[in-house]
């Protein structure tokens, strides 16, 4: 099946396209729908959970604002929070609302748009350039052990390695913590399941280097260059070892794509590698290569809690350089007393 506005290749189920982002018409969501048109159990129910915590959130709101105290601060977490007024509950109460609309919106069939992520488009490119070379691919899911990082990490590999079985390209993963090698494992096990090869699945692919971080580098440094890998998925947390990994990984001429929230490892991802997977963009890798409804909601909804965050940032700003005696900044909870 083909995009009609970009011609890009897209799946049969896809509603939208990954390239352009186009809606496809008749299309239908295998993750929300069943063959015969009917909500799945999943969504319908979800949607449901998210419609009762969404009044949940307005009632207990509203009892906070009825019995705020401006005599005495807030507390959360055992601390206290000397600014804290009722703006901040009425804050929280829109950027939860804003999410919980986006999530029902695009559970209903309103699938938002989302701008093209080239590194994640380049897995393909990654895959297919294995696949003609005839070499293996790694995936690293970085050094930290099972978090928000290792989980995101770990979607992300699911992906190429459902990409991997298809194709019938080897893919080995690499782990330096014992509690995400049988996660590992389970995932790629499920991948060659899924796609009808469950008997081609090598567990000694995902192989257990070490709990070192030097240790785990020298061992990758080392399944680099004895494989000859053609590809390279540096995806999760890393530290001090980025910049080894990359350098190997350029070395065997392997295409390299690369992912993580940590700002202090991305200048050398950025130098080294071909694709490199910037901040948020890498917490938005699940939602933009399932385009599962649940996901993109909630990525838009929290887009736009930041925008609204960021616009009144400016105009706070505006208001304490123009107007310091503002009553509307004295009710923020900023300006000068009268």
């Amino acid at each position: 099946m083909q995009c009609p506005e970009c011609g890009s290749a897209v799946a049969e189920s896809a509603a939208m396209c990954p390239a352009c982002g186009a809606q496809l018409s008749g299309a239908m969501n295998a993750n929300t729908m069943r063959a015969d048109g009917s909500r799945g159990f999943f969504a319908h129910h979800f949607e449901l959970t998210l419609l009762v915590g969404g009044i949940a959130v307005v009632v207990i709101a509203a009892l906070s604002i009825l019995h705020y105290n401006p005599h005495s601060a807030e507390m959360v977490a055992g601390q206290a929070i000397d600014h804290s007024n009722p703006f901040v509950t009425v804050l929280l109460l829109a950027i939860a609302t804003v999410i919980i609309a986006s999530v029902v919106s695009a559970q209903r069939g309103r699938l938002p748009f989302i701008r093209r992520i080239a590194g994640l488009d380049a897995i393909d490119e990654a895959v297919g350039r294995a696949t003609e070379m005839g070499r293996p691919m790694l995936f690293s899911p970085g050094i930290s052990g099972l978090g928000m990082v290792t989980l995101q990490a770990l979607s992300v590999a699911s992906h190429v390695g459902r990409k991997a079985v298809k194709y019938g390209t080897r893919l080995i993963i690499p782990v330096c913590d014992s509690t995400v090698m049988p996660i590992s494992e389970q995932m790629m096990r499920e991948a060659y399941t899924a796609e009808g090869h469950a008997e081609s699945f090598r567990p000694e692919d995902i192989r257990f280097l070490s709990d070192r971080q030097f240790a785990y580098a020298a061992g990758v440094t080392g399944i680099l260059h004895r494989e000859r890998v053609a590809a390279s998925f540096l995806f999760g947390q890393f530290y001090a070892e980025a910049l080894i990994l990359a350098e190997n990984g350029q070395a065997v001429g392997a295409i390299q794509v690369a992912g993580t929230p940590d700002l202090t490892q991305i200048p050398f991802f950025v130098v080294t590698c071909d694709y490199t997977i910037i901040g948020d963009e890498f917490y938005a890798a699940t939602a933009y290569i399932s385009h599962e409804p649940t996901l993109l909601g909630s990525l838009v909804g929290q887009d736009l809690g930041k925008a609204l965050l960021f616009s009144l940032v400016l105009v706070g700003m505006a208001l304490a350089i123009f107007h310091p005696e503002s009553p509307v900044l004295q009710w923020l909870g900023g300006g000068l007393a009268r």
